[in-house]
């Protein structure tokens, strides 16, 4: 829907590249027409060239409004003529512009115009559309999106239709390149395929052998496989081949570049001769309109032959004036394809030009050619187009590998070996067990368990520089081990499930740290503890080395010095032990003292005077003849004890008669006995106090025993006992 008076074709060499087949030959003219117009076809005379590219405002003008066609064809030195180039285009009525501004776009798919979507857009001369459209909606298979916008005025432009293919949606993690393929012209059961390292996008600068094409004009077929197996569309880029010539002839000399399709306003500089041109320069935008153009770059060597057009998309944005100095902040790089590991580097101080010197490492890149990718970054945050270039990296072996065990029983073990190294060709494995292997990733068995020191030694066949990588391995199984053991008295095997009384060799199994049975084999020892019995006698109590004081007889007790033994076991000593006692009981007759002991010695003690043995009383019975407190000492058994003391009385105080007159008990809590010795035919009693004051009497005949009933207080009284010729006195004690 253009409203200009003349339609501008640009025919730049993504539509109408004309190139002759020989090299001898160049294009010297060209003709077009519109239509089926051959006979107003237009000439035009071109200096000789091998390739044309026509960039012309041409003069519509005279064509009625709707669907044309221009034809283009050109002729060589020779007077040969090229296939004709066709190209359709719509010519309507031209308006002003001031009016004719776009102010909505409409886009459907397939035939579906009535499900169309419509959007309204701020009016302007040029509208970008960057959106994601939703398929869901759309079967999996071929689809086509169709496209138009609308002016002001209300009229819509052609529509522009767009073949795209659905599938089913997968996630990026499975959905990485992994590998690439390319043809010429139609020689794809040639085809090369080359596997990548799987990533999201995969950057292919490789040198392509042409030595079995022709010269002339060809096609480069290139796709990609992800990896679900899907391949990408075919993507085509035509060259010329023409007979190579030495390097001394063949170095360039000038460069040019142009905008979009701006040929006729290239920009050609002439530079030093040379093989290789590094060109770094601030190329002036500010001509171009805010948008996505392109820019195209070629060089010219010293025969005058141009190369293939180098094309690079960039989007240009106004710049503010936050960004009036848009210096560099940093960059970042990668190797190959590997844009998910790349090495990020911010400058300390941002600058508006980087003389960049990086050291790179390469250490684990392969030998062999290799691009090297950086892309920088602006204080505003947007990143450049990625500047590609080719490295060739130098062969510098090193070796390194991993090692995963896949299966681990107790009498073998797999170990599976993954090559980690680079620069190798060839590669030489030693397991540690005495055996070897040259595969780049083997598995090795081991049937004996222990630590295992694994080497590779990988090779550079051209250099012969290697490079040995050692690592130690931990293999599991069942395990051997022989203990010696001195034991004392019994030991219990490791297991708990036995124990040993006397030497010998025995074997036990218990579990190892990798759950297999350690079998042991033991060399047992068995030592005897030391014995002794402690024979003792001892007087009423004994205090033992075991702190316990003992008061009657044991032969139980024992007690264990630890390591005291000769041989180091434990020496143990059993009491036997006897207390021997002294019975020192006495018994009180009146006034007589008598010892229990029998068969003792015994020395009868006056307690008033400090114990004072009473010299010559030393039989059983002592009857004192004055009152005290008196005691026994006896020795028996080897010991000796002293009872306790005894106040006695004697009872008879005086005595006329002629046979002993006993009174008990004395003392007495009242009731007394007074025994006569004799029958006696009229015997009287007094009793009468200290005092002498007579408390009770009574006259007895013809009796031998005469019980007295004492109901006086505590305290002495004398009796009087007299049978008319005999007098008796005798003392009481009542309590």
């Amino acid at each position: 829907m253009s409203r200009l008076r003349n339609i501008i074709l640009l025919l730049v060499c993504s539509f109408f590249t004309l190139s002759l087949f020989a090299q001898v030959t160049t294009i010297v003219e060209y003709e077009y027409w519109f239509n089926n117009e051959y006979a107003s076809k237009v000439v035009a005379t071109v200096d000789p060239l091998n390739q044309l590219t026509c960039s012309s405002t041409i003069d519509v003008s005279h064509l009625s409004n709707g669907i044309n066609t221009i034809n283009l064809i050109a002729k060589d030195s020779k007077g040969r003529f090229s296939s004709i180039a066709t190209q359709h285009f719509f010519k309507s009525t031209p308006t002003s512009n001031e009016n004719n501004r776009v102010v909505a776009y409409e886009y459907w798919f397939d035939d579906g115009f009535r499900q169309k979507a419509t959007t309204e857009v701020t009016p302007a001369q040029q509208v970008v559309m960057a959106a994601n459209l939703d398929v869901s909606g759309l079967c999996n298979g071929l689809h086509s999106l169709n496209f138009r916008t609308k002016d002001e005025r209300g009229y819509y432009s052609s529509i522009a239709t767009q073949h795209f293919f659905k599938s089913t949606p997968t996630s990026n993690v499975n959905n990485r390149v992994v590998a690439y393929e390319y043809w010429f012209d139609d020689g794809f059961l040639q085809r090369v395929t080359s596997e990548v390292t799987p990533a999201q996008e995969v950057v292919v600068a490789a040198n392509l052998d042409v030595s079995g094409l022709c010269n002339g004009l060809h096609s480069l077929n290139f796709r990609t496989k992800d990896e679900r197996g899907y391949y990408s569309s075919t993507a085509t880029q035509h060259f010329f081949k023409s007979t190579p010539t030495s390097n001394e002839n063949n170095r360039v000399v000038a460069y040019e570049y142009w905008f979009d399709n701006e040929f006729l306003q290239r920009v050609t500089s002439e530079v030093t001769p040379a093989q290789e041109v590094v060109v770094a320069a601030n190329l002036d935008v500010s001509g171009l309109c805010n948008g996505v153009h392109s820019l195209n770059f070629r060089t010219r060597d010293e025969r005058g032959y141009y190369s293939s057009i180098t094309t690079q998309h960039f989007f240009k944005i106004t710049k503010t004036s936050s960004y009036a100095e848009n210096l560099i902040s940093g960059y970042k790089y990668w190797i190959d394809n590997n844009s998910e590991n790349s090495t990020y580097i911010a400058l300390s101080t941002a600058v508006s030009q980087l003389d960049l010197v990086e050291k790179v490492d390469l250490s684990r890149v392969p030998k062999g050619l290799h691009t090297i990718n950086f892309q920088f970054r602006d204080v505003a945050g947007y990143w450049s187009a990625i500047t590609t270039d080719t490295i060739q990296k130098v062969s510098y072996p090193i070796a390194d590998f991993s090692f995963l065990t896949t299966t681990a029983n107790c009498d073998s073990t797999v170990i599976s070996f993954t090559n980690r190294s680079v620069d190798g060709d060839e590669y030489s494995w030693d397991f540690g067990d005495g055996l070897t292997d040259t595969l780049p990733n083997p598995s090795h068995t081991y049937h004996t368990p222990g630590t295992y020191i694994v080497s590779l030694t990988v090779t550079d066949t051209t250099t012969m520089n290697d490079s040995t990588l050692q690592a130690t391995v931990l293999v599991p199984g069942r395990t051997y081990a022989t203990s010696n053991i001195t034991a004392c008295s019994s030991f219990t095997s490791p297991s708990g499930n036995f124990t040993y009384t006397e030497s010998g060799t025995y074997n036990d199994t218990i579990p190892n740290v990798f759950g297999c049975d350690s079998i042991i084999t033991i060399n047992l020892t068995i030592l005897q503890p030391a014995t002794h019995t402690d024979v003792v006698s001892a007087c009423g109590s004994f205090t033992w080395v075991d702190g316990v004081t003992y008061t009657q007889s044991n032969n139980s007790a024992s007690y264990t010095f630890p390591g005291a033994a000769a041989n180091g076991c434990d020496s143990t000593v059993f009491l036997n032990l006897t207390i021997n006692t002294v019975n020192i009981s006495v018994t009180q007759n009146d006034g007589t003292l008598s010892a229990s002991a029998t068969g003792a010695a015994y020395q009868w003690l006056n307690c008033d005077e400090n114990q004072t043995p009473l010299p010559g009383e030393t039989n059983q019975t002592f009857t004192p003849s004055n009152s005290g407190s008196y005691a026994v000492r006896i020795t028996q058994n080897e010991c000796t004890d002293t009872s306790s003391c005894y106040y006695v009385i004697p009872d008879l105080v005086e005595s006329s008669f002629a046979t002993a007159i006993r009174v008990s008990p004395n003392p007495t809590s009242g009731n007394v006995l007074v025994d006569l010795g004799g029958i006696y035919h009229e015997i009287s009693i007094a009793v009468t106090d200290q005092s002498g004051r007579l408390t009770q009497s009574m006259r007895k005949k013809n009796v031998d025993r005469i019980e007295i009933n004492l109901s006086q207080p505590k305290g002495i009284y004398l009796l009087t006992i007299q049978d008319g010729k005999h007098r008796a006195t005798a003392k009481v004690i009542k309590y």
